[in-house]
């Protein structure tokens, strides 16, 4: 490429390279949003009433589906919110956290309510967008045979005291 009123030319491959170099060191602009949190979300209620917002937690309890549309509530640690959305999104979902599992860590972008009409003024997210950040598991607890074989001594042990009690009475 030869640039007007210069003796030199420019390859197109040094002008890319300059591009991407520069995109490496200072970055490309913030193409996502960012994420509130639940509590932001309740203590701001007001602010955030209808507008966009991204939320993140786990998947907790089960996703309710309720014909075309599904609940699922997402919990970011602090607080859960509802989300409510087409059940076709949810369909990704594989763990819902509770005592035996991790739930997903889903993202959603949609719009926030604080006071939602068609819901009974529950606070809840509308959502239009749903991603899967982290997949859940089944959580396997280590059973401590030592403590069930002290609560069986234990029980045997109140069983006798019991059966001798009840004959010298």
């Amino acid at each position: 490429m030869k640039v007007p009123g210069s003796r030199f030319q420019v390859p197109g491959l040094a002008i890319s390279t300059v591009l991407i170099l520069w995109s490496m060191i200072y970055g490309l602009p913030n193409s996502h949003a960012d994420v509130f949190s639940s509590t932001d979300l309740i203590n701001e209620a007001a602010k955030w009433d209808g507008e966009k917002v991204v939320y993140a937690g786990e998947a907790v309890s089960a996703v309710m589906e309720r014909g075309t549309y599904s609940w699922v509530n997402l919990n970011d640690g602090n607080n859960a919110i509802g989300i409510w959305t087409v059940t076709r999104l949810l369909k990704y979902i594989k763990y819902t956290g509770d005592y035996r599992n991790k739930g997903d860590i889903v993202e959603v972008t949609g719009t926030f309510h604080r006071a939602c009409k068609m819901h009974g003024g529950d606070m809840d997210i509308h959502a239009y967008s749903v991603r899967i950040l982290n997949r859940g598991y089944r959580v396997y607890e280590n059973v401590n045979t030592a403590r069930i074989r002290y609560s069986a001594a234990i029980l045997a042990l109140l069983i006798v005291s019991v059966v001798i009690f009840r004959k010298r009475t």
